[in-house]
């Protein structure tokens, strides 16, 4: 069992850095405008492209698995479904944005982070805490913005690894005076192993092709952007429901955007479609489900004075259900808003307040909003406390899927408190956070009646330490979550929410050499009532990698994830890959 004694020495270790170059981090979603991570009056972390290769994650649920906050229940390998609890919440808690856009199928309500291509992601901003008031429903327990790829040249990966696992992508710019074009694709495939041994006793992977195709033009009136996204596949499971046992799946996104950034007033608009189409088969059956989303957003800020700004805009999405393998008895519904907030920084002291309206179309107006403050007491630190309501609608999959559905259900709400102490200087940083999450008419699925239905209340508190500093040539970065939540109506915890979380991990740059080392502990975990076994015990896992360039253009990556061959589950009954080796390639012509 991981220690917590020696987690104390890592952070002892690391309090006694010094100084090397700073590097500023730019939240751009968390207040709807870009600031200094060190200003924002919210919990977040903010990965770069070069953050994102050195962890050399095997997908995007691995990496984000790594950062505070994040809990994560995996069923199976790479391309499996997998669960992530972000500071408690349920996966349908956190809003996912891929290049601004809300993404996820309409039925289930979430977007399957297991089928994100990682090679197409440039950056990720992960927050944590409500942010309804300003993007509304979904974003109860945080928002996940994920940008994707805007190569300046040309860039090509291959890569190879354990259980049958290969891939290669490749991305390229091209700008002329005012245009600018880019483009990426790429596959990925993996034979896997068997997820479950009391199903089928066949490896369960999976097949993915990507491609993305930007265009951005600058005119006189502001910039101008087109773009299109396109994921597929097929993956390979197991399930004890039925004989379907592979899916097929086509995402298809497109975009249109305006931005005008004048001297004090900045506007940007954007028009998109999402369309995905997930099918189920097997020899006996198929159950195909697609889904569309129309969505438009404005948002207009303006400074109003050097100290105050005020951000407000609009914001509408339709949902349908296109196709389904069952019929519906609701299709399709229409969400409507309107947004406002202000943000002022004046002697050290940080105010911002907003608030949100929306009418959905089947539960009528809803009213979010988000207050906090904080105060710049000395070079580097910073102290902050929040509050701020948020809401989710039930899914269609909860309301009208026949069989497992209850039209009865009213939406989630959740009263939230987090206070905060963070020091930023030119060598890293330290993070504390305490939170607080009351969240009414949770929605969890009882096995027992086959039927989603209403908690009358569920409590979640926690705390989050987060360090990263670097001494010399030697960089630690420490992240660890407590987590306590509560059914108030049955005492007992929130299924697949471990009660500790910790991250380590220790870089070292020897001359143009980087190695890493890292370590990751998750105490044991609830199951539910209903599961082959009520608990999970708790599991370390180690991991090691390197990076050397070849050239300048040429750089090589090999990691070991499982160092040890740990057998462990995050989810009950599902198995977990063992020792797994990966290298990539990676050619850069810029």
């Amino acid at each position: 069992m991981f220690k917590f004694s020696w987690a104390s020495l890592m952070l002892a270790s690391s309090a006694m850095a010094v100084a090397t170059e700073p590097v500023e981090r730019i939240s751009v979603y968390a207040s709807h405008t870009p600031m200094s991570e060190s200003e924002v009056l919210a919990s977040v972390t903010v990965l770069e492209l070069a953050d994102i290769q050195a962890r050399q994650a095997r997908d995007l649920p691995a990496l984000l698995a790594q950062l505070p906050g994040v809990q994560l229940s995996r069923d199976g390998g790479r391309g499996q479904n997998s669960g992530l609890y972000l500071r408690g919440g349920n996966t349908g808690h956190t809003l996912v944005l891929i290049d601004g856009i809300r993404a996820g199928a309409a039925t289930n309500g979430y977007k399957a982070l297991a089928l994100v291509p990682l090679e197409l992601v440039e950056r990720i901003e992960v927050i944590r805490g409500p942010r309804a008031a300003w993007y509304g429903a979904d974003a109860l327990a945080g928002v996940i913005a994920i940008t994707t790829r805007q190569s300046a040249g040309a860039e090509l990966n291959a890569n190879l690894g354990s259980y049958g696992q290969a891939g290669a992508d490749l991305s390229t710019g091209w700008q002329q005076d005012r245009l600018q074009l880019n483009a990426s694709l790429g596959y990925s495939r993996a034979d896997g192993f068997n997820v479950r041994e009391d199903l089928d006793p066949d490896r369960d992977g999976y097949q993915q092709r990507f491609a993305k195709f930007a265009a951005t033009y600058q005119t006189s009136f502001g910039t101008l952007q087109a773009q299109a996204d396109i994921n597929s596949g097929n993956t390979e499971f197991d399930t004890g429901w039925g004989t379907e046992d592979q899916s097929a799946v086509l995402q298809r996104s497109y975009r249109l955007g305006w931005q005008h950034d004048g001297a004090r007033w900045q506007q940007q608009a954007q028009l998109s479609r999402i369309y995905d189409q997930d099918t189920s088969y097997g020899p006996a059956s198929r159950s195909p489900f697609i889904t569309e989303r129309d969505e438009f957003s404005y948002q207009s800020s303006l400074s109003l004075t050097e100290q105050l700004q005020w951000h407000g805009g609009v914001n509408w999405y339709a949902e349908q259900v296109d196709r389904s393998a069952v019929p519906y008895l609701e299709q399709s519904r229409i969400n409507r808003a309107l947004f406002s907030g202000l943000n002022w920084q004046q002697a050290g002291w940080l105010l911002e307040g907003s608030a949100r309206r929306d009418l959905n179309q089947r539960y009528g107006g809803n009213n979010t909003w988000q207050v906090a403050a904080g105060y710049q007491f000395a070079d580097g630190w910073l102290v902050r406390a929040s509050r701020g309501a948020a809401f989710k609608a039930p899914t269609f999959n909860d309301l009208y899927y026949p069989g497992s559905a209850n039209p009865e259900l009213a939406p989630e709400r959740a009263i939230a408190d987090e206070l905060a102490l963070s020091y930023y200087t030119d060598n890293g940083s330290v993070q504390l956070a305490w939170f607080a999450r009351d969240v009414s008419d949770l929605i969890q699925f009882n096995l027992a009646t086959y039927l989603p239905e209403n908690i009358s209340q569920a409590r979640i508190t926690g705390a989050e330490l987060q360090v990263d500093v670097t001494l010399a040539q030697l960089r630690q970065q420490f992240a660890y979550t407590f987590l306590d939540t509560e059914n108030q109506l049955t005492s007992e915890p929130l299924p697949r929410r471990p009660k500790h979380n910790l991250n380590w991990r220790l870089e070292y740059q020897w001359r143009q050499l980087s190695t890493y080392l890292s370590a990751s502990y998750q105490s044991e975990s609830f199951q539910g009532p209903y599961a082959s076994r009520s608990y999970l015990g708790g599991y370390t896992l180690w991991g090691l990698g390197a990076a050397y360039p070849l050239s300048s253009k040429l750089t090589v990556r090999a990691n070991i994830d499982n160092l040890l061959d740990k057998n462990y589950q995050s989810s009950d009954g599902y198995n977990t890959a063992g020792l797994t080796f990966g290298l990539n390639l990676n050619y850069r012509a810029f």
